[in-house]
């Protein structure tokens, strides 16, 4: 039997095993980290990452956009996995971390950069993804945060 590397161990959740995909599926950076094969840190490479994920979450929201107004809410269970995803990545990106999901909100609540009251907020999020207010609660905390790291990345120039 493989042993589990401990490293790994910071990205199990249960949220983000959906259908047939893993916490390596929706952080594919941070499993390549964890588990020694990776040299990429996109947390340490400021504004074009944030852009990568930004530019990912636009794509995202076009298709929650859509399934939403046609009131198809059961189908958009996966798109706002990834969206909570891009979310939990711009936070730490923003504090220039890996992501870490054990222990996920006590990680948050710990960071300097964040959004007020995201420990609740994503608790809600995370309870009911398929609701259409989790959908618009998710893009208020991905424009804030996204807010939060220019005005980071200005206060360090």
């Amino acid at each position: 039997m493989k042993q589990k590397l401990p490293e790994i161990d910071k990205l199990d959740h249960p949220f983000f095993y959906a259908e047939s995909r893993t916490p390596a599926d929706f952080f594919p950076d941070e499993h390549a980290y964890y588990s020694g094969a990776g040299t990429n840190e996109p947390w340490l490479e400021g504004e074009e990452a944030v852009k990568r994920l930004t530019g990912r979450w636009q794509s995202v929201k076009a298709g929650l956009d859509l399934l939403f107004k046609e009131r198809r809410n059961k189908e958009t269970k996966l798109l706002m996995i990834e969206g909570i995803a891009l979310f939990i990545k711009l936070v730490f990106w923003t504090n220039e971390q890996p992501v870490r999901l054990k222990n996920i909100f006590v990680e948050l609540e710990q960071f300097p950069a964040t959004p007020v009251n995201v420990r609740d907020r994503l608790e809600f999020i995370m309870a009911r993804p398929a609701l259409y207010h989790a959908y618009i609660q998710l893009s208020e905390l991905m424009v804030e945060q996204e807010k939060i790291f220019y005005i980071q990345t200005a206060i360090k120039k």
